[in-house]
């Protein structure tokens, strides 16, 4: 049974919190891999960038979430919400 879309795109919204080019990464990630997949190579990609302990964990299923979009709603509502969070984050 799939989550509701908007339950997984709030969880995946943390992306739009971190680092640009860690973001574009996370966002590759999910696009590729399977949901487990993508919560792996997503912690290291987090450690990459210098983001470790419950920060990284945080991005990590965050991209769990984002390849779960891709997974149980298709590549467009995928597609749809990637460009929600690659969207430059304003600043205040």
């Amino acid at each position: 049974m799939s989550r509701p879309l908007h339950e997984l795109q709030l969880r995946a919204g943390v992306l739009a919190q971190v680092p640009e080019a860690l973001r574009m990464e996370c966002i590759g990630i999910a696009r590729d891999k399977s949901p487990s997949a993508a919560f792996d190579l997503a912690s290291i990609a987090a450690h990459k960038h210098g983001i470790g302990g419950m920060q990284a964990t945080g991005v990590a299923k965050a991209t769990r979430w984002l390849a779960m979009i891709r997974r149980d709603y298709g590549e467009d509502i995928f597609n749809q919400a990637a460009r929600t969070f690659a969207a430059p984050t304003p600043t205040t």
